[in-house]
């Protein structure tokens, strides 16, 4: 069973490792002041002490005998500096009781004091040497040697020091810990919740942000992400309600017509044929709803490829809008084109038609009274702009920059009067990528709609 090491519990480790370490080096750090203030303190104790027996110079064994039964020292006093090795004990090494710098500042009246380790470094001790001078000259030697003990010998405080600093530093880092992390803790356990919520299916599980950090961004775009995902799902519910009426429409006219020529309900040659017609077209408008499926499902997988050779642009237009001219004529709709039949581009002539013939029927589907539609071609050194407008019914600017998206009807957008997949124009952006191009929108209510399609030029030099 693999251990679960959750944030907390890494927290919490963390603190304790914090409390450890804030321990051990404080208390090291108690150490090296205690050390060196102890050692300052007895130091200049005890050479003043030194300093009070040489001012008694007179009754200098008195004071020494005093000084040795009232303190519980031994001071020893010598006659010369090498009269000094035969008084250090054996336990000392006497070549770091006073090096030959120090003997010559002793003759110039200085104290000598050195903390040294015993030898078997169970101990360390304090020596002093101190000069008597008489008429700036060195008449005496007084030698003596304290204990050190530092905070590490003394087991008790030790142990007091230790804990106390435990306790304190817990507290603080406990204090501090909780005042810092509680707050991103709750949020992370809410967000927790919320995607769980989310995994269940209610997306409109959102999370409160009470931060400004790097956790309030995270919890900002996770409720972006909760509203895009329940915005989605909406879409696709239209989507399918409206993909479900799209295809139960024709199937039923299909079905009825087909069922009265099979019932010889319908006896007329001239009814025949309007039903046979009525079959056809329902027939094919299946055929493109489904087309448009296939069409959005391998865009949307990246596994389209163009078959892409030289095309007049110009020309590939005529011929579309040719096959519109009926069309145009029973809705009484204007056509207006300015084409440079100079741009060469390189395309797939069937996608290419696609891509038109998508824009070129929304056009149609939202035109409005007095309908016109405007095809113009404005080209550069490098690019060729394709202009498509109409003066329909438009789109609000607030549902441009959601027009191209996946599921997201035109005529939902726009009006729900006329039917319509609402793939077209995610189609058509995603063949314009395919192109090296791009497809703007520009729209306003009432007043019509502009789609510009952009494409690379095929130089003569390419």
């Amino acid at each position: 069973m693999k251990f679960k090491k959750s944030i907390k519990y890494r927290f919490r480790l963390l603190i304790v490792a914090s409390i450890l370490l804030t321990t051990i080096l404080t208390y090291q750090l108690l150490v090296v002041f205690y050390s060196h203030c102890h050692e300052r303190y007895l130091t200049n104790y005890y050479r003043s002490l030194l300093v009070e027996i040489e001012n008694d110079y007179t009754h200098i064994k008195e004071a020494t005998k005093w000084t040795e039964s009232n303190l519980n020292l031994k001071i020893h006093t010598l006659d010369s500096i090498e009269a000094l090795r035969v008084r250090i004990p054996n336990s000392i090494d006497s070549n770091k009781v006073i090096s030959v710098n120090q003997k010559k500042m002793l003759e110039s009246g200085h104290t000598i004091v050195n903390r040294i380790q015993t030898v078997d470094d169970k101990l360390q001790l304090l020596v002093f040497i101190h000069p008597i001078m008489q008429e700036n000259k060195m008449e005496k030697i007084l030698f003596m040697h304290v204990p050190f003990n530092n905070l590490k010998e003394r087991g008790a405080l030790f142990s007091s020091v230790t804990i106390l600093l435990a306790i304190l530093s817990a507290s603080i880092t406990v204090i501090i810990s909780m005042k810092l992390f509680k707050k991103p803790f709750n949020q992370l356990h809410n967000i927790k919740l919320a995607t769980i919520e989310v995994a269940k299916g209610n997306l409109d599980a959102q999370v409160l942000n009470h931060s400004n950090d790097e956790l309030g961004e995270f919890t900002e775009e996770f409720n972006y992400m909760s509203t895009a995902l329940k915005n989605e799902h909406t879409r696709i519910k239209e989507f399918m309600e409206d993909i479900s009426h799209e295809i139960k429409t024709p199937l039923a006219l299909v079905k009825n017509y087909n069922q009265a020529l099979m019932d010889q309900i319908v006896q007329s040659e001239e009814e025949k044929q309007k039903c046979y017609h009525v079959i056809g077209r329902e027939t094919n408008r299946l055929q493109k709803l489904i087309q448009n499926f296939l069409d959005f499902a391998k865009l949307n997988a990246q596994s389209v490829e163009l078959e892409s050779h030289p095309i007049v642009l110009a020309q590939i237009i005529e011929d579309i809008m040719i096959k519109y001219e009926l069309t145009f004529k029973e809705k009484n709709i204007k056509l207006d084109m300015k084409l440079d039949y100079d741009v060469i581009i390189l395309s797939d002539e069937d996608r290419l038609e696609q891509i038109i013939q998508n824009i070129i029927q929304n056009a149609i589907r939202y035109s409005k009274s007095d309908p016109r539609i405007e095809i113009t071609m404005e080209s550069t050194e490098d690019t060729c702009v394709l202009a498509i407008s109409d003066n329909g019914i438009g789109i609000s600017e607030e549902h441009l920059s959601v027009i191209t998206n996946r599921f997201v009807r035109v005529n939902k957008v726009r009006s729900r009067k006329e039917s319509g997949t609402g793939l077209g124009l995610s189609i058509v952006e995603k063949l314009m990528v395919l192109h090296g191009g791009k497809m703007t929108i520009e729209s306003q209510l009432e007043v019509g709609t502009t789609v510009k399609l952009e494409f690379p030029i095929l130089n003569c030099n390419d």
